[in-house]
């Protein structure tokens, strides 16, 4: 006799409930900014937020895919301001411009490549290795600019910051085109799959006969990859090489990693949850700066509503599994 096993939809309701914490506070925060700022949701100020968000959406996919290994890279923000001073030093001193990006990128995926072979080979825990190669990268980009920014013209820079296709600016659809790809390599490749083991079961995976090694050389390179990208699209927005631009930017996108519901401990989580922990951020920041809240004070109030934040998801997720 043959069974058939029907499978139960989860209903509109049940799948509202199951909304992670992080969308609700996102909605409360659009609620409160449209009622005390007026034209909160004029065209411009919408365009102005998802611009803002670009770059640290970018960057949170990379530290996702790190997260998601039970690691923290810190040096990504380092990073992102090598790939800044790398291309308009090398543009400066001649290199065609094409030319100097593709070389500026591929210096963060061998970073990345470093980076992995740190944690992997050499087993020194992902906090530290990363911590001391930015370190390292912090002090190249201030050697090759003598401690200073260096400024360069250029039509590309202009193209990309000033290009609207369907009335969504150029680095939107950048954006969007890198989540594409992460999302089909997480999700759709057999690299997506050894990052869930490495986080989630190391022990099995090796068992299974594969390269763990290799799985963290490419987990970073692709990070560094990422990174590159961010850096590109950072360089373009200052038109300039600033040695300093990305710092900090690392500690934030673990903020959006964590708020976006991807766990440090369990190889759970995906770049999906990673979108609202960015644009909660982003929101949050643009909301006190419409609103006029002094620059004094916004640090203190983006800390405390992050953390309240990471915390309410915690309990949530906590009550979801009991």
């Amino acid at each position: 006799m043959e069974s058939s096993i029907k499978t139960v939809k989860p209903t509109l309701a049940t799948r509202i409930k199951n909304l992670p914490p992080v969308v609700w506070m996102l909605l409360v925060l659009v609620t409160v900014f449209s009622i005390t700022t007026p034209n909160y949701f004029a065209l411009s100020n919408l365009r102005n937020i998802l611009v803002q968000s670009v770059a640290l959406m970018i960057l949170a996919f990379a530290q996702t895919l790190i997260v998601l290994t039970q690691g923290t890279d810190l040096s990504l923000g380092a990073q992102v301001s090598l790939v800044t001073v790398l291309w308009v030093f090398l543009a400066k001193a001649g290199v065609n411009i094409y030319l100097s990006a593709v070389m500026a990128v591929a210096a963060t995926v061998l970073v990345g490549v470093i980076n992995g072979l740190l944690v992997a080979k050499g087993k020194i825990p992902p906090f530290i290795a990363t911590f001391g190669m930015q370190n390292i990268l912090g002090s190249i980009s201030l050697l090759l600019t003598a401690g200073s920014s260096i400024y360069f013209s250029h039509y590309i820079f202009r193209f990309v910051t000033e290009t609207v296709i369907l009335f969504i600016p150029l680095p939107v659809w950048i954006a969007a085109a890198m989540f594409g790809l992460t999302w089909v390599l997480l999700y759709r490749t057999k690299f997506g799959i050894n990052i869930f083991g490495l986080g989630g079961n190391q022990e099995a995976l090796t068992l299974a006969g594969v390269n763990t090694v290799k799985c963290y050389v490419k987990t970073y390179a692709y990070a560094g990859f990422l990174a590159g990208i961010c850096g590109l699209l950072t360089a373009c927005r200052v038109e300039s090489g600033q040695p300093i631009v990305g710092t900090g930017w690392e500690f934030e996108a673990v903020a959006a990693t964590l708020l976006g519901g991807t766990s440090l401990r369990e190889g759970k989580g995906g770049i999906a949850g990673t979108i609202s922990g960015v644009l909660l951020l982003t929101v949050l920041r643009n909301g006190l700066n419409v609103s006029g809240v002094s620059a004094m004070y916004q640090n203190a109030i983006i800390g405390i509503i992050v953390l309240l934040a990471i915390v309410i998801d915690a309990m949530v997720r906590r009550m979801r599994n009991d």
